[in-house]
């Protein structure tokens, strides 16, 4: 008998709506395509190395600490807070990250053509409504050109006239007129950000997280990738041949692949028009450790259009545990139009430029590269374009007299972080409960 309960995909947003139908004595099934469960928030571990799927963060705004965090099963003294050191690679140096509020740190010649630029940006009558117009009406066009932009669009994958302000959420820093000032005086001031600090494993890495929602789970079948879904039949059918059938569904698969599964003609129309992009996280375990300019680094906004990758991040300033003594395990991002990915020659062209732009800027040495981990994230940002929310909506609307109700960044077709995608799991599932 199948359940009337099924979970459609492992990562942490499907471990803890499973956690909530167990503890609420449902019959359940927990369906992951991979060999193991944890969907983006795992690690690989390469000899004296470990590599998280890019740079994951717990900045927490719900729960005070991870041990609040529902059934993670976590420990506040296996955790640490890190205070962030972010940077922005721009005129040569290393400035403070966001650098809209750091603008006085860069070279004099170019501090004075932004501050020219942003006493002299354009006013906007009403409501801006797109995300590059948002950018140079709100931090001037010399900043808006030379940073802002091309961080986004390499990040993004696509031009920023295609975004709403959708996209500027709680993670984008906001025009604030008193600290764009104070940046620019180079006052010393600092604010409070979203993730000003963070919570990270004191050992191990973060998918100490994915363990903990993943303890106790009785229901998990994982090499089961789903490859069809009958709405009418309310059954779904594994890459492996079984069927299950449901009578509501949890999915965390992304939107837009989960309606084309479905060959629904209202589904697929609305979802051949959502886009993303994808990352390819390349990442490196180096012997010895880095230049003294990225002693302290976490990561590096790189906005420069002539080197291939938006972010270079150092796992081991992060936690001395992501590394053995004298060895540095880092990472960069490299973004590309999820449409392209399946074109990239990642390796043999993609890994070759991305090392050759390490070695340009003196950050990492080919010949000190001792190991190489490659991460393909087929859907890693999703495009929030002007008509996102109705597509979405009509979408969910549609889904939902099926039983099925997506949760998590990507179910619901959206931009959050880790706790906002377990909150998500378990606020839908127990609507449904």
């Amino acid at each position: 008998m199948s359940p009337k309960w099924l979970v459609a995909g492992g990562g942490i947003s499907g471990l803890a709506a499973a956690q909530c139908l167990q503890a609420n004595g449902r019959d359940y099934l927990l369906l992951e395509r991979c060999p193991a469960v944890g969907g983006l928030t795992r690690t690989t571990q390469v000899e004296d190395f470990c590599f998280d799927y890019t740079g994951h963060f717990l900045h927490l705004r719900r729960y005070p600490s991870p041990a609040q965090v529902p059934f993670a099963h976590l420990n506040d003294d296996d955790w640490e807070t890190v205070e962030r050191k972010s940077y922005f690679f721009a005129g040569g140096h290393l400035i403070t990250a966001p650098i809209q509020y750091h603008l006085g740190e860069l070279p004099e010649d170019l501090r004075a053509e932004c501050e020219k630029s942003y006493d002299e940006r354009p006013k906007v009558e009403g409501d801006v409504t797109g995300f590059r117009d948002f950018i140079v009406s709100g931090f001037g066009q010399s900043v808006a050109d030379r940073f802002l932009i091309p961080q986004n669009e390499k990040t993004m994958a696509t031009p920023l006239d295609r975004l709403s302000i959708g996209a500027v959420k709680r993670f984008f820093p906001l025009p604030d007129e008193d600290r764009i000032r104070a940046g620019f005086a180079n006052t010393g001031e600092r604010f409070a950000e979203y993730n000003t600090t963070f919570w990270y494993p004191k050992r191990g890495s973060i998918d100490v997280l994915t363990r903990g929602l993943a303890h106790g789970l009785k229901s998990v079948a994982t090499t089961e990738e789903i490859a069809a879904i009958d709405l009418d039949r309310r059954i779904v059918t594994t890459s492996s041949g079984r069927s299950v059938e449901w009578e509501r569904m949890f999915p965390s698969i992304p939107l837009k692949a989960l309606c084309m599964l479905t060959r629904d003609t209202q589904l697929t129309n609305a979802a051949a028009k959502l886009s993303h992009s994808s990352t390819i996280s390349f990442n490196f375990g180096v012997r010895g450790k880095l230049p003294s300019e990225l002693k302290d680094a976490h990561w590096v906004y790189v906005p420069d259009r002539d080197i291939p990758f938006y972010r270079f991040g150092c796992y081991s300033n992060i936690s001395a545990a992501m590394s053995s003594p004298g060895m540095s395990a880092v990472y960069v991002e490299v973004g590309v139009p999820g449409e392209s990915i399946a074109r990239v020659d990642i390796i043999s062209k993609t890994q070759r430029d991305v090392v050759a732009a390490l070695e340009a800027l003196g950050w990492v040495k080919s010949e000190d590269i001792i190991c190489a981990v490659t991460h393909v994230i087929r859907c890693a940002y999703v495009h929030h374009t002007p008509e996102r929310d109705r597509l979405v909506d009509e979408i969910l609307a549609r889904l939902n007299a099926f039983g099925i109700h997506p949760i998590g960044r990507y179910g619901l077709w959206d931009y959050v972080g880790m706790e906002d995608s377990i909150s998500s799991a378990l606020t839908t599932v127990e609507a449904q409960l």
